[in-house]
């Protein structure tokens, strides 16, 4: 009796080990993870800023990941988004709904930011919608946590400068191509410069995008 009892002992403190050793192990595999998928926003802020790898590391704290599936909600019409993602992986859409019509103004690929800036910046409820057309892997920063960053540094307050400036470029200059381009021509234009929408993207998203009909798009497909 004596002895069954060690063995009992014994078996249960191999059973707390191995499931210490598997947490551990779980700690390290996810760390691992964490540092792999916060390079490439390194590479990014390092490219708009010279940040030391020291201050870098200090500020990916305030970051944490996010997964979406496929048709998930970034950000919804009607709620305050205080938020803003780097895309990691997968793709975004962001659209606008207007008498019942979806309007698509962005798509957010790999390595690119994801907000519903006039949301963000004036802590309104957003207009805009950004779903997951697949699943996709985010790196997510709160906005008290970004704008306590901009406190601390010149170079974050660069970074958010320069990315205000990107997005209003591309936005005008996406609104400046409805006017003025024709239907072929912004479609060239989507296809020379972000080829992996036209490969990856449902051909009523990028339709609604370039302001055509799907039936449109689908006769301009055959011509190339």
């Amino acid at each position: 009796m004596f002895r069954g009892s060690c063995l009992n002992k014994l078996y249960s403190g191999y059973l707390v080990v191995q499931a210490s050793i598997s947490c551990i192990s779980l700690f390290l595999s996810e760390s691992r993870y964490r540092i792999m998928e916060s390079e490439s926003l390194k590479i990014l802020l390092r490219n708009l800023a010279p940040f030391t790898e020291e201050e870098l590391d200090g500020a990916m704290e305030r970051f944490f990941p996010e997964s979406l599936s496929r048709n998930d909600f970034f950000c919804k019409a009607g709620r305050i988004a205080d938020r803003i993602a780097y895309v990691n992986s997968g793709v975004l859409r962001s659209f606008y709904l207007i008498n019942g019509k979806e309007t698509t103004t962005f798509f957010q690929l790999p390595g690119s930011m994801a907000v519903a800036l006039p949301s963000f910046l004036q802590l309104i409820p957003s207009q805009e919608n950004i779903q997951a057309l697949e699943d996709t892997e985010l790196i997510v920063i709160n906005r008290n946590e970004l704008y306590q960053l901009y406190e601390n540094s010149w170079k974050w307050q660069q970074v958010g400068r320069i990315l205000m400036e990107q997005y209003y470029i591309r936005l005008e200059e996406h609104m400046i191509s409805l006017q003025s381009e024709t239907a072929i021509d912004r479609y060239q234009r989507l296809a020379t410069h972000s080829p992996e929408v036209i490969q990856s993207v449902q051909l009523q998203y990028i339709a609604s995008y370039l302001g055509i009909s799907p039936e449109t798009l689908s006769r301009i497909r055959k011509t190339k």
